[in-house]
């Protein structure tokens, strides 16, 4: 018995079952097919999409043809995508299964109704001699409107319809402009939308007005969405193409109810001259006023380590007003002292050297040192060019330690191992990366490739070097067929020590590199972690000089995230303990007192009056994606792991705020719907850990600019690019 369900058209002959004229087109829900990713001429056995809206009749009127599904066996029910429900006519029983496949149907009677098997094939046989006499009768003149199912109509798809489609490829693909003008791709509109008519396709000046329709839609849009947030964070960096640097700006907010991060681009704006603080500051302002967005608003902005950010923060940021007692008054900018570029006792507000020999020193207004070179009609810099506050990237402070003061060891006996087996190494990389001849017999051999490192890309040097390790066998055969100097027995071990070491400065960083489900409260628990597992790392032999001159230059670089006490080490701590994965258990003894008043004092400050919080249902949860790195902080020794004791369920306290914040300590739960809960520790988690701790998402903006701005697009008009880059964000 056929078990597979077909649609009964009548066809010209019996032959022609598989509707292979390429003239045939399936009309569905007055709609025609359009899906430009499937070039499969449509058969009898095609899926037929029925809009849910239809009712019973529409649906009988459908399957009428069909054996089964005449009313006689089954009434069908409902048909949606690939299933479709049915009502037994002999039992009343639904019954379910695939639009393509009769095989539950069949199986129902076969079992329930055994009795009706004789009818049912009687039914089958005389709706197959209906079709053939109807064939016969089917002339010439309406083949065509027999292939169209009866039941729809055709429709062509509009002009409108091809521009929306045309503009979503060539953006999202990252095409030329021109790509709409070129006779291949115009062939292929033209064939795939059924027409003949080549006015309905779209040129270059059809694209280009959509491209500043879409972008202003996009400014509008960003805009509304940007004004309803609580807090945003930006990050910025300055890129350099075909002779031209833009400063490309990002913005990332929280949903307050999923947590979950959207991420969207501000702008990537051409920067002309020298890349100046000035220069800095001017178009980040216009920048940012594109959209409307207030500093207030802003976290932080998230840049790399180079100085020129740091002196346009330093001398642009909105400044902070630090209050002695925290606990009784608040100021508007809730990241006091902050910034890390703000003015301290301990640092300078210019870059400008002091002459030690003079035994005088004149103060003068800089202001009015700086209006002697800039033009009256310029911007004012106490009233428009205000930036908010800054944080360096943590990304690129652990990339500066993994290359720049991993250069600077000192250590003889680890300089002469380390500079000969690199050397190596090199010649290896350089020949494969420059000899394909190379690169086979090495394939040949090792059955892989062996990735090169990047200069730009820190990382990079650590996964080439254990892809070596890795295939350290065949290595040593690769190397005699090319003719280089073998790795000796000492220099393998040295290898295998340098991957050991490095390792958790790699994962460090990958974790810091993330944008989704990454937060800066990641960061302090992530390089106390990484400088626990380089201590405990003492079975080390040639690379102890590499393990110690990281340790002292995560203590250098990052000495806030080790003397908590600092005004900067604020943000940091507050968003890791409101991080549900964290809390206290990352705070080191000699600070857990204080960081336990601080976090308790911010709850305060952000007391708002809530009812009726649930600290059931308490569970242990665990997220086992990154446990094994951080399960060191919950080690012997260094560090304390935490757990307050439970309150009284008779105590009555008259803070609501350290009554939510002391529950928060108490719970066992990690996973961050414990903060829907905890309406005041939520407002502390959304405030600090909407900043991110890197200023990756700007360089991955980056990418997709170098892949618009190809040196065969230099003629690209620099507002043209920076829209072609925000639109592609609207179909994400």
């Amino acid at each position: 018995m056929k078990r597979f369900l077909t649609s009964s058209v009548n066809y010209p002959n019996k032959k022609n079952d598989n509707l292979s004229s390429s003239n045939a087109t399936v009309v569905l829900n007055n709609e025609i097919i359009d899906d430009p990713t499937s070039a499969k001429t449509p058969t009898t056995t095609d899926i037929i999409k029925i809009d849910q809206k239809k009712n019973t009749t529409d649906v009988d009127v459908l399957f009428s043809n069909h054996y089964l599904f005449d009313g006689q066996f089954y009434k069908v029910l409902q048909v949606d995508e690939k299933r479709l429900t049915a009502e037994c006519q002999t039992c009343s029983k639904t019954i379910q299964g695939q639009i393509n496949s009769t095989g539950n149907f069949l199986s129902h009677i076969k079992y329930k109704h055994s009795s009706i098997l004789t009818k049912l094939q009687k039914s089958k046989e005389k709706k197959k001699s209906n079709i053939t006499i109807s064939d016969s009768n089917v002339t010439s003149s309406n083949r065509q409107s027999q292939i169209q199912l009866q039941f729809c109509q055709s429709k062509k798809i509009s002009k409108n319809k091809i521009t929306d489609l045309v503009f979503d490829y060539i953006v999202q693909e990252m095409r030329p402009l021109a790509t709409c003008q070129k006779p291949s791709f115009r062939r292929l509109i033209m064939g795939l939308a059924g027409i003949t008519d080549s006015a309905l396709l779209p040129n270059t000046k059809v694209i280009s007005k959509e491209l500043h329709l879409r972008y202003n839609s996009y400014v509008t849009m960003l805009t509304d969405l940007i004004s309803k947030q609580t807090y945003i964070c930006t990050t910025a960096d300055i890129w350099s193409c075909n002779n031209k640097s833009y400063l490309g700006m990002t913005c990332h907010f929280l949903d307050e109810n999923t947590f979950i991060r959207h991420s969207y681009i501000l702008g990537c704006r051409r920067i002309k001259g020298s890349h100046t603080y000035i220069n800095i500051a001017q178009v980040f302002s216009t920048i940012t006023q594109t959209f409307q967005i207030n500093n207030s608003k802003i976290s932080h902005t998230v840049t790399d380590n180079a100085t020129n950010f740091g002196k346009a923060f330093r001398i642009f940021s909105t400044p902070t007003i630090e209050n002695n007692n925290q606990d009784s008054t608040t100021n508007s900018n809730w990241f006091n002292g902050t910034s890390d570029e703000s003015s301290s006792s301990e640092k300078s507000d210019t870059d400008d050297e002091v002459d030690d020999t003079s035994a005088e020193v004149e103060v003068v207004d800089v202001t009015k040192l700086i209006s002697n070179f800039i033009p009256s009609n310029s911007i004012d810099f106490e009233d428009d060019l205000t930036l908010p506050n800054h944080l360096t990237c943590s990304a690129h402070t652990l990339s500066l330690i993994a290359t720049t003061d991993v250069a600077k060891i000192a250590d003889k006996s680890y300089n002469n191992i380390s500079k000969a087996i690199f050397a190596k190494l090199n010649l290896f990389w350089n020949l494969l990366s420059r000899s394909s001849v190379a690169s086979d017999k090495v394939y040949e051999i090792c059955h892989c490739k062996f990735p090169v490192p990047i200069i730009t890309r820190w990382n990079s040097m650590f996964h080439a070097v254990r892809k070596v390790v890795a295939n350290k066998e065949k290595l040593g055969v690769a190397f005699d067929n090319l003719k280089l100097k073998k790795i000796k027995t000492l220099e393998w071990s040295f290898l295998e020590e340098y991957c050991s070491v490095m390792e958790p400065l790699a994962t460090s960083l990958d974790l810091l590199q993330g944008e989704k489900t990454c937060f800066l409260g990641y960061v302090a628990p992530t390089i106390i972690a990484l400088r626990l597992k380089l201590i405990q790392a003492t079975h080390l032999v040639y690379c102890k000089p590499l393990a110690f001159s990281i340790v002292l230059s995560l203590e250098k670089r990052f000495n806030y995230l080790f003397d908590l006490e600092l005004s900067k080490s604020k943000p940091f701590i507050l968003s890791a303990i409101s991080l549900p994965k964290f809390k206290l258990g990352w705070v080191p003894a000699r600070h857990l007192e204080m960081c336990k008043k601080l976090f308790l004092s911010e709850c305060n400050v952000l007391n708002i009056t809530e009812n009726n919080f649930d600290m059931s249902n308490e569970s242990d949860d665990s997220d086992c994606s990154d446990h094994e790195f951080y399960d060191i902080l919950s080690g012997d020794g260094s560090v304390q792991d935490v757990r307050p004791l439970k309150l009284k369920s008779n105590a009555k306290s008259t803070n609501l705020a350290s009554v939510q914040a002391l529950s928060y300590f108490d719970t066992k739960k990690k996973d961050l719907n414990i903060l829907d809960m905890l309406p005041i520790v939520k407002k502390v988690f959304l405030k600090y850990n909407t900043t991110l701790p890197s200023s990756a998402p700007v360089e991955r903006l980056f990418s997709s600019g170098s892949q618009i701005l190809t040196p065969r697009r230099n003629r690209l008009t620099d507002k043209t690019f920076e829209m072609l880059l925000c639109c592609r964000c609207l179909n994400k």
